[in-house]
């Protein structure tokens, strides 16, 4: 009943001059596009639609149009929240966590003359509460790290952990899986980890191979986890020249995480083929210049030749079983427990707005210092601490570190 009622109420948040987001979009597929998934995207502004502010991908047009409203609600009401801030001078020590715990950046980055983010570390900068998932103890953190609001221009707000659904219990486990996903992406890129290739969905191979596209399914599951995370790499042709993406998720069953990924990966493949027509990426030639999350979706569709030197892709050629952990009683609780034996923690803020509400969404913002974190600017790469994460994530991968992997992750 609660889901049917939300998904009524999201439809009555779109329009254009009275509504919370703009009207949805949907994609239109190339003879070159799996036809079997559907894309919708709600645009950033209505004269150019591939500047999407948020998007959806699923098996169904329903689905996939209630994805997009979903994210836009999401990144609206992070946008539009308004929460008590003092600056961190005014923040006893002993009552907040600093962005110098967060796995961000190394003391060498920091003292670099050209160092783009020092408001973030300034005695001015604007701190508000969020509450540790394990006993709800209230914690200041940095403002930009719980709203998409920057106003002491810091230059690192992210929506990764941000999540809607109707109900906040819902939404905090979602936004937990998104950081888990990205926390066992971005330790096995800088690692520079093969991967461990599973076995595809039978009806995936058939999808892509009619195509004459190729992809691998991979098992990034880190050990403290109690949800499998899943990643799909891989190209589709289209007028001869390959679409390469990725696309990762973490969810409470393999089957589930590997279809998610792939819906993802199915998204970036798309994007590739469409920006190009839109946006001059000619001058994306090098690493140096991958600025952006469109830059990074965009860098091995300009650059194909760089793709088969991608560490994650030099794995044994075997396939392996996928993880067989399911989570113990409810997945919040479980999770709870994984991550406090892990010595993880994870905070979250409920930033539902009033529109948000009314749109039948809670939103929840999660985060976590002791996760890794994904990037868009290759020049600031966030390596701060992900060092030292690969004997807790991947203790038998150890030895075949190469760690910083510089070349730039292909998630958009």
């Amino acid at each position: 009943m609660t889901e049917s009622l939300s998904s009524l109420l999201m439809e009555g948040a779109v329009g254009n001059r009275h509504g919370l987001v703009l009207q949805p979009q949907r994609a239109r597929l190339s003879m070159a596009d799996v036809t079997a998934v559907v894309h919708y995207g709600v645009p950033r502004v209505v004269d150019r639609p591939w500047e999407s502010a948020a998007g959806g991908v699923a098996r169904t047009e329903r689905d996939a149009r209630l994805a997009a409203i979903g994210e836009a609600i999401e990144r609206a009401a992070s946008a539009q929240v308004i929460l008590p801030t003092r600056p961190r001078r005014g923040t006893p020590a002993e009552a907040r966590i600093d962005a110098e715990e967060f796995a961000l950046f190394t003391i060498e980055q920091r003292a670099h003359p050209a160092f783009p983010h020092h408001a973030l570390f300034d005695d001015d900068c604007p701190y508000v509460v969020a509450h540790d998932l394990q006993d709800n103890a209230p914690w200041w953190v940095p403002q930009p790290f719980v709203t998409l609001q920057d106003p002491h221009r810091t230059g690192m707000p992210t929506s990764s952990g941000l999540a809607a659904a109707p109900t906040a219990r819902e939404a905090l486990l979602r936004g937990l899986l998104e950081l888990i996903e990205r926390d066992a992406l971005m330790t096995t890129w800088l690692h520079g980890l093969p991967g461990r290739a599973v076995a595809a969905a039978e009806q995936q191979v058939r999808e892509v191979g009619r195509l004459d596209g190729e992809f691998t399914l991979f098992d990034l599951t880190p050990a403290y986890s109690p949800f499998p995370v899943a990643a799909v790499m891989g190209g589709i042709p289209k007028r001869g020249q390959w679409r390469y993406s990725l696309g990762v998720a973490c969810r409470s069953t393999w089957g589930a995480a590997a279809e998610k990924a792939f819906l993802e990966w199915n998204q970036g493949v798309l994007f590739a083929g469409i920006y190009g027509e839109y946006v001059d990426v000619s001058d994306l030639t090098d690493y140096a210049r991958v600025k952006s999350f469109d830059h990074h979706a965009m860098f091995y569709t300009r650059n194909p030749e760089h793709w088969p030197r991608l560490p994650i892709l030099n794995h044994d050629g075997g396939l392996h079983e996928p993880p067989s952990i399911t989570p113990e009683g409810e997945p919040l609780d479980a999770a709870r427990h994984a991550l406090k034996e892990a010595g993880i923690r994870v905070l979250y803020r409920d930033i539902t707005t009033i529109d948000a509400i009314q749109a039948g969404l809670h939103v929840v913002k999660v985060l976590s210092p002791d996760m890794a974190q994904i990037y868009a600017h290759e020049e600031w790469p966030l390596i701060g601490r992900v060092e030292g994460m690969l004997a807790e994530r991947y203790p038998d991968r150890i030895r075949v570190s190469r760690f910083p992997n510089r070349m730039p992750h292909p998630l958009g």
